[in-house]
């Protein structure tokens, strides 16, 4: 009994470290002015859209946007 008891533990211990680590992975870097990235606003509309009527979009070439270089006046 206390051998089933240690391994709940231990599992239900292991997977909360696992669910506290992915937390870290999820946060994206930031753009660099006048790089090239995802679309994200377009590719969540279109994902929304598809979502509601019931279909699955797989993203092959997914739409991209550059980062706008600001410039500084003086």
């Amino acid at each position: 009994m206390k051998t089933l008891f240690r391994i709940a533990t231990l599992s239900f211990g292991l997977a909360l470290v696992g669910c506290a680590s992915t937390q870290s992975a999820r946060v994206a870097p930031p753009a660099v002015p006048g790089s090239v990235v995802v679309d994200d606003r377009y590719v969540s509309m279109v994902d929304n859209i598809a979502k509601q009527r019931g279909t699955v979009v797989v993203w092959i070439n997914p739409p991209k946007k550059h980062v706008p270089v600001v410039a500084v006046v003086e």
